[in-house]
C-alpha cells in the first residue's frame, strides 16, 4: 500500500504542491506539509501530522468543482492553518501560523492539477 500521497497545481508561474508522507498503516500521515515554488524560490510550510480525512478532503475539493473552498487546522508546534480558494480556473492558497503571525498568500492562474490519489483508492478498498 502506498504511504504517500500529494495535490499538485502547476503553472507557467507558480507550482504548490500538497504532500502527506509517512503513513503509519493506521489512520495517520508523519507529516504534511505545502511547499511553493514561484519566481526561483522555493517555500515549505510543515504542518505536521495528519490524519487521512486531511487527504480526503482537498481531494474532493478537486473532484467537485462547484465547492468553492477547502483548508485545514493543524497544532504543530503553534495552530496552522491553510484555506485554498477557487474563483473559475483560478485558485488562491492562504498559510497563517498564529504562533508566528505569518500570514501568506499565493495565487495560481489556471493551473494544472495532478492527484496521486493511489493511496485513499487502497486505503478505501
Amino acid at each position: 500500500m502506498e504511504t504517500t500521497a500529494n495535490i499538485r497545481l502547476k503553472s507557467e508561474a507558480v507550482e504548490i504542491c500538497f504532500e502527506w508522507l509517512g503513513f503509519d498503516d493506521d489512520d495517520c500521515f508523519a507529516d504534511f506539509h505545502i511547499t511553493v515554488a514561484e519566481s526561483g524560490k522555493i517555500r515549505r510550510f510543515d504542518f505536521g501530522q495528519c490524519v487521512v480525512s486531511g487527504v480526503r478532503k482537498p481531494m474532493r475539493f478537486f473532484a467537485d468543482t462547484a465547492q468553492e473552498t477547502v483548508g485545514g487546522g493543524f497544532r504543530h508546534p503553534d495552530i496552522r492553518y491553510y484555506d485554498l480558494h477557487r474563483s473559475g480556473d483560478d485558485y488562491r492558497l492562504v498559510i497563517r501560523f498564529e504562533g508566528s503571525g505569518l500570514h501568506e498568500e499565493f495565487h495560481i492562474h489556471q493551473p494544472s492539477v495532478y492527484l496521486a490519489d493511489e493511496f485513499l483508492k487502497a486505503y478505501d478498498a
